[in-house]
């Protein structure tokens, strides 16, 4: 499945949105986005997928940020760019859909991944990035500030103050800081980077559904109460417990039990 300015890879368990417009740096705009929701949101309904990941096309950049002009000057998109409502970004943001999806998504980071590509990365559910990739969050820069629902997810995921560095000074710091502050989890050499990220696409892609949907979906409930400081609901607990209840009574469950007695790998069915 592709369109001008994405593609869509699935193998097995596996799917990949590359971001297509290696001549823009891989900048964003709205045909992007609503790609991304509309494909993630569709494999979730089909319940195949395992693991997403996301990536830019070709070694230049993840993505340069977020680039909504229709008429393209030859000088390229500037890196990072503010959303403009006029542009139709679709209703159901990158974010909501990450957020809601069954499966975890991994951003595979590469070179430029700046402001509206940062954002990006951030709302996927880790992060893995070659060494000399340049990461940054501009709006000081630009004179602008960012929604306060892109910038809760940097507070959720690096802290105030490492939040505060990034958006305050709007200074690009390399992998190695990036992992250093949290921002990723895992910097490998380029050459190693796609053998990294499908490797830990595998693991997810040989794991029980059943228990990745469970996993995400506590870890997000948990999130979501904290930064909306309140206490678990009776509902949020029964809502979890169900998830556990529902995993045990599985016939992944059982797989996995007489898989580990036969020291075999099991083969999971998602029920």
């Amino acid at each position: 499945m592709s369109d001008d300015y994405f593609l869509v890879d699935e193998k097995g368990y596996i799917a990949t949105f590359i971001i297509n417009r290696p001549e823009k740096r891989n900048a964003l705009n709205p045909e992007i986005h609503a790609g991304l929701v509309s494909n993630i949101d569709r494999m979730a309904d089909e319940g195949k997928i395992r693991c997403l990941v996301i990536r830019g096309q070709g070694e230049m950049a993840f993505s340069a940020g977020d680039d909504l002009k229709r008429d393209y000057s030859d000088s390229g998109p500037s890196l990072d760019e503010d959303k403009d409502p006029s542009m139709q970004w679709p209703q159901r943001t990158s974010r909501d859909a990450i957020f809601d999806a069954p499966f975890p998504v991994v951003a595979m980071i590469q070179g430029f991944c700046v402001g509206g590509g940062l954002a990006l990365a951030t709302e996927c559910d880790m992060r893995i990035a070659a060494e000399g990739s340049s990461l940054g969050i501009p709006p000081s820069r630009l004179g602008i500030i960012y929604d306060f629902e892109r910038i809760q997810v940097f507070v959720d995921l690096i802290g105030p103050s490492f939040t505060k560095e990034l958006f305050c000074s709007g200074r690009r710091v390399d992998a190695r800081r990036a992992l250093d502050m949290g921002l990723v989890n895992e910097v490998v050499g380029p050459d190693d980077l796609e053998a990294a990220v499908y490797g830990l696409a595998e693991e997810f892609a040989t794991a029980a559904p059943l228990s990745l949907k469970g996993h995400k979906r506590i870890v997000n409930t948990l999130i979501s109460r904290r930064v909306q400081g309140s206490a678990l609901s009776a509902a949020d607990i029964e809502e979890m417990r169900q998830a556990q209840r529902q995993a045990r009574q599985s016939e992944d469950a059982n797989e996995g039990r007489v898989a580990f007695r036969e020291k075999r790998q099991p083969v999971f069915k998602g029920r």
